[in-house]
């Protein structure tokens, strides 16, 4: 049983310190950019993120890639 993937779509999230919780702590917040090609390198994901990021009020803590792909049975 051979079983194949095909990719439907990337996501990249960005983690952004919002702010300081009461007991001191850092708060998030996460931003995200959807329909990216999942073909994109991920050297040329980071930069799109960054610079995306660089544009935010507050500093990006994380990037991250969410990469949707489906198995089938074939």
């Amino acid at each position: 049983m051979a079983v194949t993937t095909t990719k439907q779509g990337t996501k990249l999230v960005l983690t952004v310190e919002s702010g300081v919780a009461a007991d001191g702590s850092a708060k998030y917040s996460q931003r995200s950019i959807k329909n990216v090609n999942p073909a994109l390198a991920d050297e040329d994901a980071y930069a799109v993120a960054s610079a995306v990021g660089a544009l935010q009020a507050y500093p990006v803590a994380s990037i991250a890639r969410q990469d949707l792909t489906v198995l089938s049975n074939e």
